[in-house]
């Protein structure tokens, strides 16, 4: 094992910073956005006029570096995460993170099957939103999918996601980096996201990151109804962010 990994649930799910309101408004903006653990030079400057453009922030690739979790807190945003593994020079936490401007009620996680090599496992993060004027909450789901596997751990990764929905009748949003770089990897995500009665946000022009000249990175809904969306092109990661303005039916 190459990296040391959570050895408690304890150790798995974080929260920090303050949330700006008690509860989402029913239309709000969602970013998408995988951070590549912050490498590039770029990346804090794009962060911060992400951050005030957005109610929702669903994270992958998240290096808590003690700089990038100031960062953090300087937003609206209460954090919520769920850690993969910790890097090997300064232990710094690295998963994936959800930002929003109303603390959640609940958090949970579900851990993927390992990567091959570095076996360290991708981490799927749930959280129950408080919404204005309603008595249901949104349920948020970020993923950050298995990726340098065959079809059968990406499946079962997605199950665990399609999982976290059982039950629950009110308004969805799952989005993240689901790594879905082939057609039938593709095939797999899109039959799952309609069996769960999800629907799929388009973006015009898709500038959305390639892999094998398919997107990696998606925006699911249920129970919202999309007023607009669009990708932004940045250098501050090799994954450009996705935004969605959203309403509550």
């Amino acid at each position: 094992m190459f990296y040391k990994q959570p050895r408690s649930p304890e150790e798995v799910l974080l929260e920090h910073g303050q949330a700006a309101r008690q509860a989402l408004p029913r239309q709000f903006t969602v970013c998408v956005w995988n951070w590549q653990k912050s490498k590039q030079k770029e990346w804090a400057t794009e962060f911060t006029r992400l951050a005030q453009a957005a109610d929702l922030f669903l994270a992958q690739e998240v290096r808590r570096s003690t700089a990038v979790k100031t960062l953090m807190e300087n937003t609206p945003y209460h954090w919520s995460g769920a850690v993969s593994f910790f890097s090997l020079k300064d232990q710094n936490p690295i998963g994936v993170a959800t930002g929003c401007t109303a603390k959640p009620l609940k958090i949970s996680f579900a851990a993927a099957e390992r990567e091959p090599i570095l076996r360290v496992p991708k981490m799927t993060l749930a959280t129950l939103v408080p919404l204005q004027d309603s008595p249901q909450p949104l349920l948020v789901i970020n993923i950050h999918a298995i990726n340098f596997t065959g079809l059968t751990p990406f499946q079962h990764n997605l199950k665990s996601a399609a999982e976290m929905l059982l039950g629950f009748s009110g308004p969805v949003l799952l989005a993240g980096d689901f790594n879905a770089w082939n057609l039938r990897r593709r095939r797999l995500l899109q039959s799952m996201a309609k069996s769960a009665g999800l629907s799929e946000v388009a973006f015009e022009p898709d500038d959305r990151t390639r892999w094998l000249g398919r997107p990696v990175d998606y925006l699911f809904v249920r129970g919202l109804k999309v007023l607009a969306s669009g990708v932004r092109i940045t250098r501050g990661s090799d994954h450009n962010p996705l935004l969605a303005r959203l309403e509550v039916f």
